[in-house]
């Protein structure tokens, strides 16, 4: 038996999408945008393009991470809760070094972009900000007069010692 969603306004049908597409990403994982469209199609949103996903994974604050086989794929991160550190993420570093006047982070090919939001999600008097690339990161302290200190704070954040 088919049945047709009746027609709602933007508001409700834009807060549905939003829900049902985080819903998905919390029970399943994908490695492209088209593939949490076609679910959500499936799940009665006809007419969702690729941009209105795009939309929506920004909104949820999703980012791509790689997997435990190195694929990446969306992931939502909770900006309302602090973040726990486990040791996957500090598995994707390699290492960790500064040269007096910017801290460098070498992550695994894609884990760079993680490694600099769960930093810049947890502001700190020492870190003036991130920048992160693929496989790596620069976190510029706030002195560098106090760049000790603030390896010290980013270690502690990727759950390093």
């Amino acid at each position: 038996m088919d049945t047709q969603l009746p027609a709602i306004d933007d508001n409700y049908c834009n807060d549905n999408m939003t829900s049902a597409c985080k819903r998905l990403l919390q029970q399943q994982s994908f490695t492209t945008q088209d593939d949490i469209r076609h679910q959500l199609i499936k799940l009665g949103f006809n007419d969702i393009s690729q941009s209105t996903v795009s939309r929506l994974l920004l909104r949820l604050g999703v980012t791509k991470v790689p997997n435990a086989t190195g694929k990446k794929i969306y992931c939502l991160t909770t900006e309302n809760e602090p973040i726990k550190i486990h040791a996957s993420i500090a598995s994707q570093i390699e290492f960790i070094t500064h040269n007096q006047l910017v801290i460098v982070i070498k992550t695994h090919p894609g884990g760079a972009q993680l490694v600099a939001r769960l930093i810049d999600m947890q502001p700190h008097v020492d870190i003036l900000g991130t920048i992160g690339g693929n496989d790596t990161v620069m976190v510029a302290p706030k002195d560098i007069m106090r760049i000790n200190q603030c390896l010290q704070v980013v270690k502690q954040y990727l759950g390093l010692k």
